[in-house]
């Protein structure tokens, strides 16, 4: 006790000319903290104000009321096992592809419907809510804020000291910093109070283990996709906060090992049927990623990119990533000009920047230009294409080609493919792009998971993302009358 009034001490005289000077004991983890960001009345005013930043963020409220409430039944038995009391939880599936959870100030937690996809049953869906009330329990957002502040002082002493330090490297750390605030302790805490809540509240907290074992297949999938090895995702980086899911696997199995209920709830069947039809994937308001194609149902709009290129999608922008650092970025503006597409190139778009080789054209019938230029960028110097078309009076399309100078003669040729494969879709075409689902089978008397597998909409790695999607590994058998998801168009 000694020590931890002696480090709470020294945390709060940093923190007394931002008025967050003072200890507590936290009743969840008996340790002392700071307080200023810890009492209920101050969480729950941070927690309202970046509550509708995060559904900006994410896409907003996934619109299923039946999945909303089932996730909110879910988490408030478990939060109700919590030691910090008076916290009145708010729980919300955000609808995004992305496989996350988050929690903010005041109780408000997230989980993404990228998430719900991957889980594969109640218990785990509690393990899952319970980790993300540990946080909140822990006070884990008052320490990071803590955390935060010390460490900005940290970074400008250092600055001091060492003379001239580069300006990017310190950014970066701070931005890291900044989104990733719980440390490598924190996720271990945040594990094992949720592993304490789940098992109070009667599921299985063996379920946690299983789920990070999903995840870090679905990790290692991930890094293969983008031509990395898989065991990259189980390295150390020390810019990362999160510990790796193998380490929390095996922390999580040996937490759980003496909290198992007598009879664990497990909830396979009740939490498919809640998930039966859930939206998979990119929505069709963001527009679909198929393969190495990009198209958008609503804007009625499509393109290629090269081989060698990952296409992933965010709500603003397109992007798809290549060899050697090289990029493609593609977005939208809705602007009524009537300049010609040169002139809202140098005016507009590229305004205060020198570009070459400026020149209209055509792209499928439609009024475009183009123009070069070089940058530097965090990845090295970079040449530039940009590339503008105008589908309508109210409508500018657009491409940034980035690649390195020692392979921009190589890359030219494929960026050119993807400008002439953009085209503008019909009716009927748009109106045939259909979004992907979640469909709970049962598997029957011949079915094995590779023919399963093959019946996935997906163009690669079918079978590892069949396994995936269900928790399988190379030595799961299955057997008629399971449940098992699948994907449909």
């Amino acid at each position: 006790m000694l020590t931890r009034l002696r480090a709470c001490r020294t945390v709060a005289a940093a923190l007394m000319a931002i008025g967050l000077a003072g200890c507590a004991t936290n009743p969840a983890t008996g340790k002392v903290v700071p307080v200023g960001m810890t009492g209920s009345a101050a969480e729950k005013q941070a927690g309202r104000e970046q509550h509708p930043e995060v559904l900006e963020a994410f896409g907003g409220s996934y619109d299923n009321p039946a999945l909303q409430s089932y996730v909110n039944e879910v988490g408030q038995r478990v939060a109700a096992q919590s030691e910090r009391k008076g916290i009145a939880y708010t729980f919300t599936v955000l609808d995004t592809p992305i496989v996350n959870a988050l929690a903010i100030p005041g109780g408000y937690i997230y989980v993404t419907r990228g998430l719900l996809a991957l889980v594969n049953d109640e218990s785990e869906l509690a393990g899952v809510l319970g980790h993300e009330v540990g946080h909140v329990a822990a006070m884990h957002h008052a320490q990071a804020r803590a955390r935060q502040t010390l460490g900005a002082v940290g970074m400008a002493a250092g600055s001091i000291a060492m003379g001239r330090t580069p300006l990017t490297r310190v950014t970066q750390v701070a931005a890291v910093g900044y989104l990733q605030a719980f440390s490598r302790e924190d996720e271990y805490e945040a594990d094992a109070l949720g592993i304490r809540y789940a098992a109070r509240a009667g599921y299985d907290p063996r379920s946690m283990a299983t789920f990070l074992a999903s995840l870090r297949e679905y990790t290692r999938l991930e890094a293969i996709e983008d031509g990395r090895s898989p065991d990259s995702t189980d390295e150390f980086d020390y810019m990362a906060t999160h510990p790796t899911a193998i380490d929390r696997f095996q922390r999580a199995l040996e937490e759980a090992s003496n909290q198992i209920p007598a009879q664990p709830i497990v909830g396979r069947r009740p939490y498919f049927a809640k998930i039966d039809g859930l939206l998979y994937g990119d929505s069709p308001a963001q527009g679909f990623v198929r393969g190495r194609a990009f198209e958008h149902p609503i804007l009625r709009v499509r393109f290629e990119v090269p081989p060698g290129f990952t296409l992933f999608d965010t709500a603003e922008r397109v992007f798809a990533v290549g060899p050697s650092k090289s990029l493609i970025v593609f977005d939208a503006t809705a602007e009524k000009t009537g300049m010609a597409m040169t002139e809202y190139l140098k005016q507009v778009w590229a305004r205060g920047v020198v570009l070459m080789e400026v020149r209209k054209g055509q792209v499928g019938g439609l009024e475009a230009a183009t123009g070069t230029t070089m940058v530097s960028t965090p990845r090295g110097p970079m040449n530039i294409r940009l590339v503008a078309i105008r589908t309508d009076a109210e409508h500018i399309y657009r491409f940034r080609f980035e690649s390195p100078p020692s392979i921009t003669a190589q890359l030219t040729p494929m960026f050119a493919q993807t400008t002439a494969s953009f085209r503008v879709l019909t009716a009927e075409q748009a109106a045939a792009l259909k979004p992907w689902k979640i469909r709970v089978v049962m598997v029957g008397s011949g079915d094995t998971v590779g023919g399963l597998a093959r019946r996935l909409p997906f163009q690669t790695y079918k079978l590892e993302r069949f396994r995936v999607l269900n928790g399988l590994t190379p030595e799961s058998k299955i057997t008629p009358g399971q449940q098992l998801k699948t994907i449909v168009e």
